[in-house]
């Protein structure tokens, strides 16, 4: 009856040892392209914080150039103002001018 279980315990540590065999080789299979794809990972993140940095520094720009047309927007409209005043001085004068001329 030991011859059994012996028999047994050979079969059971020879499929252990074939699955583990089995197990390596499969690893090191998958082993290089598990690191081309971390590398390709690490990659990708490097090129996204280039691309934030690159976002971040237009964005900064893309305020400066707010202001700046706020206050153009202002400037135009105060020369806008100007402008009406001057027509209008232009056009009191026009009418003494021709008051004149009579």
């Amino acid at each position: 009856m030991s011859g059994v279980y012996l028999t047994i315990a050979i079969g059971a540590a020879g499929f252990l040892i074939w699955i583990i065999l089995s197990f390596r080789n499969v690893y090191a299979g998958l082993k290089p392209k598990v690191d081309q794809a971390n590398m390709e990972i690490q990659a990708c993140q490097e090129q996204v914080e280039v691309e934030q940095v690159s976002t971040n520094e237009i964005n900064q720009q893309v305020e400066s150039v707010q202001k700046d047309i706020g206050a153009l927007e202002k400037e135009i409209v105060e020369l806008s103002k100007k402008v009406e005043q001057l027509k209008r001085r232009a056009e009191r004068r026009m009418a003494t001018k021709v008051k004149v001329e009579e």
